[in-house]
């Protein structure tokens, strides 16, 4: 579980790299555009992957635990 600590953060700077690609602050050209949205958009996703998926485990786990406990 410690790697999910390090997932958000890590897929935020990602999104932040591409914001600053895309905004032609590393420079002015054509790739860095079309790889800064794509980082932009592969950081977003990513950030919202871990969220949703962290609370669908937490769910199952919960639901795991009150059948085992035959509620």
């Amino acid at each position: 579980m410690i790697l999910v600590r390090f997932l958000i953060p890590a897929f935020g700077l990602l999104a932040i790299l591409g914001a600053l690609m895309a905004s032609g602050r590393m420079g002015e050209s054509g790739w860095l555009l079309a790889v800064g949205i794509t980082l932009i958009v592969t950081g977003a996703v990513g950030v919202l992957n871990v969220i949703f998926f962290r609370r669908l485990k937490a769910a199952l786990d919960r639901m795991a635990d009150e059948q085992r406990e035959g509620r």
